[in-house]
């Protein structure tokens, strides 16, 4: 903890502090001469001289990008500290969008954040997840970026209404000429498993500015390697290990020593309800008298990745005063996930789920072995506890996308214009299997719909039809099992845009300079799952669907007047039209101040609005699952019941099998009642009303000699009339005052939990809990402020030129409206998910044919409690659970990576790249450990990943 304290205090001040030392030197150093030209800065139409906008920019250049060591877009994004978590496609394999990745800045999701190539969008990738429509990070090339502006304020009243919470630019080269070969290898020097490929090639042909023309190609080919638990489990931090083993000292832990192996096995075992039973004949791995099943061998803990991404840019001189340019971006990706294999378990708790299209609820019951089963020799029903290792569980997803575009540009008097057409868009295909089709289960197993009071079925040969216990099955029978499912989504957008911009009248000898433009885009948005989803045949699978199209049209206008030498505003206006809708103004209005030549004050006011995207007013339907539910009303009795079960086990022998039965059942009852999987059944509404924001900024840039500058802004963020759907968590903290079918629980005499004597004894009354029903709604409102700090110094020693560059983002406020406090929840700045800082700190010196660059990114200790209704994990749930009041949180984090390139060979560049210098692990998470990971995986890969080296080498001719 105190290496922690002085790293954070390190990583936060270094700027300040090399900024003073040298300071003195600075001042001695003449100004290079400059010529003045006029930039054009993310956030604004109007080019300005300064380059230190009204606005807040952060700046990316390419020799930045190759010091945070970012191994592709979604990493590179990930650095920002203004950058909060979303969906990856390394986590994707349980959303509806698998197979991609997004940003989100400000704790707002990634609808809110609007990521542009070259200032101009590209398609979202064709799968929404859930509700949210997003680019895909992983279809823009690396290798082709020159730099990233990161407009840190929002854009609406310029760029649209996808930029609430910030707009994400990617440039791309310009002007290249010459053949760049690039490779790299990435791979962890504590798990080899750990490794990504890559390689690009750049070529460039013609100097635009005298032969009049530049055309630059690219093209980057990336593979990652799939990653098991089961390779790297015995690196897993001992700590989590303490708190979840189930495994009794000196038992003879078979597979590693983070708990017990799995009962849930094949062939499976066969339990009394009375006592008896044992293995399934022909189980190899027999213990405490059952069959044992490792379960980390199917624990997928990074799945294999593949894409191809191509850009071919160029531009043309055609006169004086015009120029023609074209841009073709296509991309190519795939991801393989591996899922557990499925289990049956006569004891569990009914699976729940519903027909798309009717809306019909449908619940899958586990049932007994019959007694008449070859298998079951105990003369009565028996309990089966089984691992379909056969089904194959997977899941591929193949995505393309494309962007193609041509325009012109050029200068009219004192004019400058621009205008594009293009088209773009997206095809996904996602195939899994590994999930129970309902009706191939009762044609091949049996029907699980009729039982008698006792979860007998009725039918005779029950597991004794097409399907084999432990056996060999064909083909045809595992396919009408587990059969294929998934979604095929398309996306198609075409557009046309243009834009004026330059001096429009004199204030004094100062010019007034204004921009105005339009676009027009024509949007479809197809997503369309196989028949046994929309059949909801696949269990407990939810489904989603959209089939709609649009038209949108926009108009703005943008004026920058100089008031004085010292003091400009800039007013801005964006009028959006989306077919379904009234048409809507975003405002904003900024000013610069130059208070100094030392200071400069800044600040921005602005109004924003996304419209209901298709997916959430257009005809649509979803139905999906919300894991991880803390019934509040069986979770407390739960924890009660675990803590007895292996309270139990614990006066056992481990070789007894009731030691591993107990141990079994204490982690079910817990997961099914504080870690539920309940469903969602949501449906469009027509009638939504636009999401609107309102944000401001106010910040000042101190620079005290050249080349040291400090920037300090605070931003705040309010958004209403958010579409989504009423938080399970909000709806069961207020389930009295919820209208009759929005929650559905069970009866209480099918509960699978607790029998009736436990029900009695721990004081349950209420049934478990099966899911909510509704529609998108205009439901929520979120607010969020901070500040952001920025730093650096350029200067130069007698080892060469040192430049420091520091980030910080300070979260004071982050609230999410609760409809059932009829207010604002509990301020979750510094609550889980949401550190009150993080900070990056990058030192470099390049010297001669070498560049060195050391850097340390921070976070900020957070609890593990949520929102207000979370009463599992405040200090008195987690001393429930038996952890203590620091192990209810998760701890502050430094992590140094350092970077050396050398580029003494001619033509040559050799870079490695160490990621996680100190091989320090990333901080204890007990939460994500117990609810996402189920007590056996961390959420994490970085905990097993440890010290990593990336190696590339570049040839230039």
């Amino acid at each position: 903890m105190k290496l922690h304290r002085v790293c954070n205090k390190t990583a936060l001040a270094v700027a300040v502090t090399l900024a003073c030392a040298h300071m003195a030197q600075a001042q001695q150093q003449p100004a290079a001469d400059q010529p003045i030209q006029k930039v054009l800065v993310t956030g604004s139409n109007i080019a300005k001289i300064d380059a230190e906008t009204a606005m807040p920019v952060t700046v990316m250049r390419r020799e930045d990008i190759v010091r945070t060591g970012a191994n592709s877009v979604t990493e590179l994004l990930n650095t920002l500290t203004a950058s909060t978590g979303s969906l990856t496609d390394i986590g994707g394999s349980n959303s509806f969008a698998g197979g991609a990745s997004s940003a989100s800045l400000r704790n707002l999701g990634k609808q809110s954040t609007l990521v542009l190539l070259n200032s101009r969008r590209v398609a979202p990738y064709a799968l929404a997840d859930y509700n949210e429509v997003f680019t895909n990070l992983d279809s823009l090339p690396l290798d082709a970026i020159e730099r990233v502006e990161v407009l840190r304020n929002g854009g609406s009243a310029v760029y649209g209404s996808d930029a609430v919470a910030g707009v994400i630019n990617i440039i791309t080269r310009g002007d290249f000429q010459g053949v760049q070969l690039k490779a790299t290898q990435d791979q962890s020097l504590k798990n080899s498993e750990f490794r990504t490929r890559s390689a690009s090639i750049t070529g460039g042909l013609g100097d635009f500015g005298s032969d009049g023309y530049n055309v630059l190609a690219n093209v980057e080919v990336f593979k990652r390697d799939p990653v098991m638990w089961r390779s790297v489990v015995d690196d897993i931090n001992p700590a989590y290990g303490e708190k979840f083993s189930t495994v009794a000292p000196g038992s003879g832990r078979m597979f590693g020593d983070r708990g017990a192996p799995s009962s849930f096995s094949y062939p499976g075992n066969i339990l009394g309800y009375a006592g008896g039973g044992g293995p399934v004949p022909g189980c190899t791995t027999v213990a405490a008298g059952l069959c044992q099943y490792d379960r980390f061998s199917r624990f997928q803990a990074i799945p294999e990745a593949e894409r191809v991404n191509a850009l071919v840019s160029g531009k043309l001189r055609i006169s004086d005063t015009v120029d023609a340019f074209a841009e073709v971006l296509l991309s190519s990706t795939k991801t393989t996930y591996q899922s557990a294999f499925p289990t049956y378990d006569s004891t569990a708790a009914d699976t729940v789920w519903g027909n798309p299209v009717t809306g019909e609820r449908l619940s899958f019951t586990s049932l007994s072995l019959p007694a008449t089963h070859p298998l079951n020799t105990l003369g009565e029903p028996a309990g089966l506890r089984y691992r379909f290792a056969d089904s194959g569980g997977s899941e591929a997803v193949k995505s393309s996308q494309y962007r193609a575009l041509t325009g012109l540009k050029g200068s009219l008097n004192q004019y400058d214009w621009e205008t594009a057409v293009g088209v773009m868009g997206s095809r996904t295909k996602s195939r899994g299997r590994g999930t129970f089709s309902a009706s191939g289960f009762k044609q091949v197993i049996g029907d699980y719909s009729q039982y008698d009071a006792d979860y007998t079925p009725l039918d005779p040969n029950f597991f004794n039809r097409g399907y084999v216990i432990g056996g060999q099955n064909s083909p045809e029978v595992l396919n009408t099992l587990f059969p294929e499912y998934g979604y095929d989504g398309k996306i198609t957008q075409t557009f046309i845009d243009g834009k004026i911009s330059g001096e429009v009248a004199k204030w004094g000898d100062r010019s007034i300079s204004a921009a105005v433009g339009g676009e027009l885009r024509h949007e479809k948005f197809e997503i369309s799952p196989t028949a046994n989803l929309l059949a909801g045949d696949i269990v407990g699978n939810g489904s989603a669907t959209a089939d709609a199209k649009r038209m949108t049209g926009a108009a703005f206008a943008e004026v920058n007047i100089p008031v004085t030498k010292t003091f400009e505003v800039t007013g801005a206006a964006r009028l959006d039209k989306y077919e379904d809708f009234d048409a809507h103004v975003s405002p904003k209005l900024a000013f610069r101040w130059e208070a100094s030549k030392q200071l400069l004050v800044r600040g921005t006011v602005e109004s924003g609005f996304r419209a209901p995207n298709l997916t959430e007013s257009a005809q649509s339907s979803k139905f999906a699952f919300d894991n991880g539910v803390v019934d509040p009303r069986r979770c407390p009795q739960a924890l009660a019941l675990a803590k007895d079960l292996r309270a139990r086990a614990g006066g056992l022998a481990s070789s007894d099998p009731n030691y591993a039965l107990l141990n079994a059942r204490a982690d079910t009852v817990e997961g099914d009642e504080c870690a539920a999987g309940v469903f969602s059944n949501v449906r469009n509404n027509p009638d939504l009303a636009p999401e609107t924001s309102r944000s401001a900024t106010l910040g000042l840039v101190f620079e005290p000699v050249k080349g040291y500058s400090v920037a300090f802004d605070y931003w705040r963020i309010e958004r209403k009339d958010e579409i989504g759907l009423k938080s399970t968590d909000d709806l069961l903290a207020a389930e009295a005052d919820q209208p009759a079918g929005v929650i559905e629980r069970a009866a209480l005499s099918s509960d699978k939990t607790f029998t009736a004597a436990e029900q009695a004894q721990y004081g349950v009354t209420t049934g478990s809990l099966v899911g909510t029903s509704g529609m998108f709604e205009n439901v929520s409102k979120t607010k969020t402020s901070g500040f952001d700090l920025t730093g650096s110094a350029r200067f130069r020693t007698a080892y060469g030129r040192v430049n420091v560059d520091a980030n910080a983002t300070f979260l004071t406020d982050l609230r999410f409206y609760s409809t059932t406090l009829g207010g604002y929840g509990d301020n979750l700045a510094g609550r889980y998910g949401a550190p009150k800082i993080v900070a990056n700190t990058t030192v470099s010196l390049d010297s001669g044919n070498f560049s060195n660059a050391l850097r340390a990114s921070y976070n900020k200790s957070t609890q593990l409690r949520g929102d207000f209704f979370d009463d599992s994990y405040t200090v008195e749930g987690c001393a429930d659970r038996g952890w203590a009041e620091s192990e209810c949180r998760v701890g502050s984090y430094v992590r140094w990576d350092y970077t050396l390139a050398y580029r003494g060979l001619k033509g040559w560049t050799l870079t490695a790249f160490v990621r996680n210098i100190f091989d320090h692990r990333p901080p204890v998470d007990l939460r994500s450990f117990s609810s996402g990971g189920g007590g056996v995986i961390p959420q994490s890969y970085e905990d097993v990943q440890g010290r990593s080296l990336r190696l590339t080498a570049e040839y230039r001719f």
